[in-house]
């Protein structure tokens, strides 16, 4: 038998081909890999980050220097070291800790607190307990915590305890110095192994369906490819001439060799690229479909939320006003007002954990049972107890909300608050502007059974209250730099003449200049109350 040569046109195309594939399959797989592990980032970024400023709310860090002192457990220590432990068990971390660093090299620590994942290989220090840490990626962020006051996430991977994201944040006593360090620790060494495997099964698929398929493409283009080009050419001439529409050209020859196959399985092809169409066209419509329900979503969310202003056009004693921006078509921040009586008015703003469709579905619930409980006449913490036992029901998906609930009667100008892991509202009193710093509650839907504690405060006529949600604070420009605590309280000085809704938009402006033309991430609420002097 004569040796058959393959043709040098056909080594070339396999050749070209085949390289194609190698580049184009490393390119998809290396930017799919770098999207996860991007998205990974900031989803585990953003959980651990709201983890650590939760836990931070359960402390008490004006008796931090008493129990460094004394070295003594008394009942408040013992039940933040519980909450500290559940959250632990909770959220799967492996630990969490509250200590001071010393200063200039913040290599020396001291533990206050220090609950470790139970059966894990971690070791817990007792309080005060002192160690010399030296490791320069920690030393340099503490540093950064204490002397800046930065939020910091580090991500340390291929250590002895595997890789894990750890959350450092600053903890303030109630004269606003940073005291300590809170630091939550999550384990990614899950992540880790699940890329290097997906690496590993990218190079192996790759390499054997690249041998495989140029094995074939090899043998294919030397039997079918040279001697039908011309009629292929027509045909597919013929087929693009027509505005896509096949022809039955190619049935009329029965020939059973390659031309034969070539011809019926181009013939096949403009079938397939027909149906192909008919596909995308109906994609296309799904598509529009989707968006569509999402609209229509959107539109049903921002119904559940008050919008009219004013909002009891009868009370002219007081002016009240507020606006939720979602980042998504649908978002998970919620606000609402109610006049329960004449005396008596309930306004909240809160804030579910996670964005898009789940998070807009646990708003709703949470808002019809906060709606409920207050038309009930309960106290702000009785609402709030029974509200999170009630979400805390089946809550199979681990979200929360964090929540500011108050009631203000007119009558007395007593406000009843409870704040359940939320941001500080800014209170307008005696012409000045300042944060009402509380010691704050946990989150709802946390922990089933947590027994709320509720505040007061007395308003004068003339007060207002300035409530939002940390999409305001946590607003990033182009810089990475947050919008925080200070600009916006520089930023509220300047509404002391405004109304309401110019008080809001004001602010808005204020964030929108800050961010520039980064996306928007998160939810962004606010709601602003005033007792009006007349």
């Amino acid at each position: 038998m004569k040796n058959r040569k393959i043709p040098v046109i056909t080594k070339r195309i396999s050749l070209a081909v085949i390289t194609s594939g190698f580049l184009l399959c490393s390119i998809i797989a290396f930017v799919a890999y770098r999207a996860f592990n991007q998205q990974f980032r900031i989803q585990y970024d953003n959980n651990i980050r709201s983890i650590s400023e939760a836990a931070r709310e359960t402390l008490n860090p004006d008796k931090f220097e008493h129990y460094l002192a004394t070295k003594e457990k008394d009942d408040d220590y013992i039940r933040v070291q519980k909450i500290l432990q559940d959250f632990v068990n909770k959220f799967d971390l492996n630990m969490i800790y509250v200590s001071f660093v010393e200063a200039p090299d913040y290599k020396n620590i001291t533990y206050i607190y220090n609950p470790v994942k139970e059966g894990s290989r971690f070791k817990e220090f007792s309080l005060g307990y002192s160690e010399n840490y030296v490791e320069p990626e920690y030393n340099i962020s503490a540093k950064r915590v204490f002397e800046n006051g930065e939020c910091i996430v580090r991500h340390t991977l291929k250590t002895r305890s595997g890789s894990h994201i750890t959350a450092m944040i600053p903890v303030y006593d109630t004269k606003g110095k940073i005291i300590a360090v809170l630091g939550a620790q999550k384990s990614i060494q899950h992540f880790v192994n699940a890329g290097r495997m997906y690496m590993r099964i990218v190079v192996f698929v790759e390499c054997f369906f690249g041998i495989a398929f140029f094995i074939l493409f090899t043998m294919y283009f030397s039997k079918a490819f040279i001697k039908p080009l011309t009629l292929i050419t027509k045909e597919t001439d013929h087929f693009a001439s027509y505005g896509g529409e096949p022809s039955d050209t190619l049935l009329s020859i029965k020939n059973h060799d390659e031309i034969g196959i070539l011809a019926h399985s181009v013939h096949q092809m403009e079938y397939d690229v027909c149906k192909n169409i008919a596909e995308l066209t109906n994609m296309t419509a799904e598509k529009e479909r989707i968006s569509t329900e999402l609209s229509v979503a959107a539109k049903i969310q921002s119904d559940m939320l008050p919008k009219e202003y004013p909002p009891f056009p009868t009370r002219k004693d007081f002016d009240l006003f507020a606006l939720m921006t979602p980042a998504k078509e649908v978002g998970g921040d919620l606000y609402d007002y109610l006049l329960l009586d004449e005396d008596h008015l309930m306004i909240t703003v809160g804030d579910v954990s996670g964005k898009g469709v789940p998070a807009a579905l646990f708003m709703g619930k949470c808002k019809v049972l906060l709606d409920f409980y207050a038309y009930l006449k309960l106290s702000p913490a009785e609402i709030f107890n029974r509200a999170n036992n009630q979400l805390c029901k089946g809550n199979d998906s681990g979200l929360f909300v964090t929540c500011w609930l108050g009631i203000f009667t007119f009558s007395t100008g007593e406000l009843h608050f409870v704040n359940a892991g939320h941001t500080h509202p800014i209170l307008y009193h005696d012409n000045k502007f300042d944060y009402i710093k509380v010691k704050p509650n946990i989150f709802l839907g946390g922990i089933e059974n947590f027994k709320y504690h509720e505040e007061s405060i007395k308003l004068s006529k003339g007060d207002r209250i300035f409530i939002y949600t940390d999409g305001v604070t946590e607003a990033t420009n182009q810089n990475r730099e947050l919008f925080e605590e200070e600009r916006l309280l520089s930023a509220i000085k300047e509404t002391s003449e405004m109304n309401a809704p110019d008080t809001i938009k004001s602010i808005r402006n204020k964030i929108d200049e800050f961010a520039g033309e980064v996306e928007q991430f998160d939810d962004i609420t606010m709601l602003q109350f005033e007792w009006k002097n007349n």
